[in-house]
């Protein structure tokens, strides 16, 4: 489950960048006691730098887990330390089992991903233009309905099913046609939902139990609904402007089903892995299908992106397959890295936590760089179009009078005015102790309806990143102040 703020952060800081080349290191055990130290570094880091309040970390070779370790704690308040078995909102990581749904069933000839939407729901809007296919690759052209100006209202309350969350944006127009486009949709997974309830009989929660999870001996997996929140698994949270943790806001997650409501563990993933990347849930035919590219793919941001998983080569060369993963309070990465049969997993309980930079960390661990190479060149900085210059000239303003303790807080979203706290306002305040700023802008990301505008702050002090989100209405509808995670 990604927001348009967290598909950026997850863009600035995306496991493409700067990785360097080099040959996966040989040990006898898979990962030698100079590399465990390495990351069990990354992983200290993370919970003691403020990124996060726990983390876990897991690294598979040659298909056997050669290291799991936890840090930090999986609930604050009491502190309670989290465990190598602790099991975490996995967010849009769920996608891929929603993906591997679809494509069971066709497998059982019960449906076909090129059929159109319309032959299951014809009274949805726009169903007789859509295929499934185009649902699962992201190039569907549906709004998505996270950010619908009422989502952050209705989440608060049980979704009586996945169609709750497509009324939300049902009777918008496409934002294009589709195939033609890659825009990153958490609607089209739950058209999915509803297609595999549809077509199978039952609902999403139970399909996955019966087909993949039983099957597979996943017992620390399930789909979290209103009413099923589980002992032991980590708490979720939040940090506004670099301040204390603190209880991540309410979802009620019926609303996120297939598109980012799984809770799993380092452990089930591993057997998951293993058994779609082993060819042991779909037919060749589907599982060619899952990880090649979508219909529009070659667009900006869906580079490499087929059903609810990507696939491409680092820089290096080596092949790579992943998915990130954001929930209200959890940021999951599932990688794996074919050539070097190698296999990393990161989980934390707070969401924005750039698991992909930790995968790069840890990847630069285990796959050393040889002396022969240099280092990727990182992208360069976007340049800003004329109609965004102004409203990058208002971000910056933004921060600082908010810094200086002048917060313009009239002119923003309902939602937004009640993440403004006195508390929040002080954490803006205390900003200031870091000492003068200077402002980078890393990327813009325009989703209908809001444009959100990454930058990297430079303080005397300290790095953090800054997000700031505007909707068409012109009112201010988030902002972030994140710390800059660097290993």
């Amino acid at each position: 489950m990604k927001s348009a703020a967290l598909c950026m952060i997850v863009a600035v800081v995306g496991l493409l960048a700067a990785i360097p080349q080099g040959q996966a290191a040989q040990t006898t055990s898979g990962v030698s006691s100079a590399q465990r130290a390495d990351i069990d570094r990354i992983g200290a880091k993370s919970v003691s730098g403020h990124f996060a309040p726990s983390v876990v970390i897991g690294v598979e070779r040659d298909g056997k887990s050669v290291y799991v370790h936890a840090f930090g704690y999986r609930t604050v308040n009491p502190n309670v330390s989290a465990q190598s078995s602790t099991p975490y909102m996995i967010g849009s990581n769920t996608k891929q089992f929603a993906a591997a749904s679809i494509l069971l069933l066709q497998d059982e000839g019960k449906l076909n991903v090129n059929d159109r939407l319309s032959k299951y729901f014809p009274e949805i809007p726009h169903s007789s233009e859509v295929t499934l296919r185009e649902l699962l690759t992201m190039s569907s052209g549906y709004a998505d309905y996270v950010e619908a100006p009422t989502f952050l209202h209705a989440m608060r309350q049980p979704a009586l099913s996945p169609k709750a969350a497509v009324d939300l944006v049902k009777s918008l127009p496409l934002d294009f046609p589709p195939g033609t486009r890659w825009q990153y949709s958490n609607t089209g997974y739950m058209l999915a939902q509803m297609v595999i309830e549809k077509v199978s009989g039952m609902t999403f929660h139970d399909f996955l139990q019966q087909r993949f999870f039983g099957p597979l001996g996943m017992h620390a997996t399930y789909l979290r609904l209103s009413n099923n929140v589980k002992p032991n698994v980590a708490g979720e949270y939040s940090s506004f402007a670099l301040g204390p943790w603190e209880p991540a806001p309410f979802w009620d997650y019926s609303w996120v089903g297939a598109a980012g409501g799984l809770v799993s563990n380092v452990s089930d993933l591993e057997k998951w892995n293993a058994a779609l990347d082993g060819g042991k849930i779909l037919s060749p035919q589907s599982q060619a299908e899952m990880f090649a590219p979508g219909p529009a793919a070659s667009s900006p941001g869906g580079e490499g992106y087929g059903m609810g998983i990507r696939a491409g080569k680092m820089p290096n060369g080596h092949r790579f397959i992943w998915h990130g993963g954001n929930a209200a309070g959890s940021a999951t990465q599932n990688a794996r890295f074919p050539d070097d049969h190698l296999a990393i997993i990161v989980f934390s309980n707070a969401p924005y936590y750039s698991y992909n930079t930790a995968v790069r960390a840890i990847y630069k661990v285990l796959v050393p760089e040889s002396t022969a190479s240099a280092s990727a060149a990182a992208a360069p900085p976007p340049s800003p179009p004329q109609g965004d210059r102004q409203r990058i000239r208002a971000a910056i303003a933004w921060l600082n009078d908010a810094i200086a303790g002048k917060p313009n807080t009239t002119n923003v979203t309902r939602e937004m005015r009640t993440v403004l706290t006195l508390n929040h306002l002080a954490a803006l305040r205390a900003l200031s102790k870091y000492g003068p700023r200077t402002y980078a802008l890393e990327s813009i990301d325009r989703r209908k309806p809001t444009t959100t505008y990454v930058f990297t702050v430079k303080a005397r002090k300290k790095t953090m990143m800054y997000v700031y989100k505007w909707d068409d209405n012109g009112k201010l509808a988030d902002v972030l102040v994140l710390p800059d995670m660097t290993f």
